[in-house]
């Protein structure tokens, strides 16, 4: 009757650190560059639905202007065209992947840490 063991028996656990603080991701402020190319972004997506139809007819011009002036030394016509589709292709890729920072900005203090970056 000398070996009584206590009821319930319990085990040293050893305590779990906190975890640690969840903070909040640090926004860096637009810079008034930042600001001027979130307007221009702007401006350029609302006029896109009109602009997307103009702008490839202006670009099929200067592709016809280039086969016809193919062999005429001085007009440069290849160059036009090609600095025509080159404009058009950065518009597009501006209006419809680029993100400005004043928007991702906006988006994180909304949205936290799961807001597109």
């Amino acid at each position: 009757m000398t070996n009584v063991v206590p009821f319930p028996i319990r085990h040293r656990i050893n305590r779990i650190a906190d975890p640690p603080a969840i903070r909040p991701p640090t926004i860096a402020e637009a810079s008034a560059m930042d600001k001027i190319i979130a307007v221009v972004w702007g401006i350029t997506a609302l006029c896109w639905t009109f602009m997307r139809f103009i702008i490839p007819l202006v670009v099929f011009w200067q592709f016809l202007r280039m086969m016809w002036f193919w062999d005429t030394p001085g007009v440069h016509a290849g160059w036009n065209f090609l600095a025509y589709f080159a404009g058009y292709t950065a518009l597009y890729y501006f209006v419809a992947f680029y993100r400005p920072k004043a928007f991702r900005d906006r988006d994180a203090k909304r949205g936290g840490q799961n807001a597109r970056k």
